[in-house]
């Protein structure tokens, strides 16, 4: 009879311990879920707080061209949007290439700073005439079409890196190209001093490589476009492109 009472006493023991596991588990498992309740509201909170790039770039990810803002600086010239004849540039000539003269200060005022820093820019083009654009367009048809492509392949690749006359920055005075236009000139301290400092001074990339199904043109690290420092500085916090900043601002205008 002893031993039976031991070994039921045992097996209470064991009960009484198994219930008090069960008891703990569930215990835990209410205050995790409890606790997981009560962080969903601030992460819901710190969600809708996220950058205005966050927000602004996902809306963003497709544009409509509807017209061009009043701001020259905001002049939108790509492969489906034409310069205007209307808009046809005042030049001055620097480092021996002409761009519009209303970007002339802040320009040298970049250069003078690059140069204090120990950065050597040097200006590698600027503005072009239409029929200069389309004979750089036709060189380009013409070494693809060597390579053995079509000529309706040939256009469209050299579309990718060359505009045709017409739908070039350059024939708006307002780009730069800088340093020779190397092909691995974001591997330059020239291109990295550009990315911390363009934007003081007006400038932006204007073909990031993020960018190209929107810009229709391919990373050109070398190729800055002028828009003014205060339009450069928020399209830098929103991380946009002028495609997207001018839809940008279309739509704030629209619902203002």
């Amino acid at each position: 009879m002893k031993q039976i009472a031991a070994v039921w006493k045992k097996t209470a023991f064991c009960f009484l311990g198994l219930i008090s596991v069960i008891i703990l588990l569930s215990a835990t498992t209410a205050v995790f879920f409890l606790t997981l309740e009560r962080s969903e509201p601030a992460a819901a909170q710190a969600a809708s707080s996220a950058s205005p790039a966050e927000g602004t770039q996902s809306s963003l990810d497709t544009w409509e061209f509807t017209g061009q803002l009043e701001d020259w600086r905001l002049l939108l010239v790509n492969n489906t949007v034409s310069m205007p004849d209307d808009k046809l540039p005042d030049l001055e000539t620097v480092d021996s290439i002409q761009v519009d003269r209303r970007i002339v200060d802040d320009l040298q005022a970049m250069l003078e700073a690059a140069s204090g820093d120990g950065v050597e820019l040097t200006l590698s083009s600027g503005y072009r005439s239409a029929e200069r654009q389309e004979e750089l367009f036709q060189k380009a048809v013409e070494d693809n079409r060597f390579l053995g492509m079509n000529l309706e392949m040939a256009e469209a690749v050299a579309a990718e890196s060359v505009a045709r006359a017409g739908h070039s920055e350059h024939n708006t005075g307002l780009a730069i190209d800088f340093n020779g236009v190397l092909e691995t000139f974001d591997e330059t301290p020239e291109y990295r001093w550009l990315q911390r400092h363009a934007y003081e001074y007006g400038f932006v990339l204007r073909y990031p490589q993020e960018k190209s199904e929107l810009t229709g043109i391919r990373f050109e690290p070398w190729h800055f476009r002028y828009v003014g420092r205060e339009h450069a500085e928020k399209m830098r916090l929103l991380n946009l492109c002028l495609e997207e900043y001018v839809a940008y601002l279309t739509a704030q205008q629209k619902h203002s």
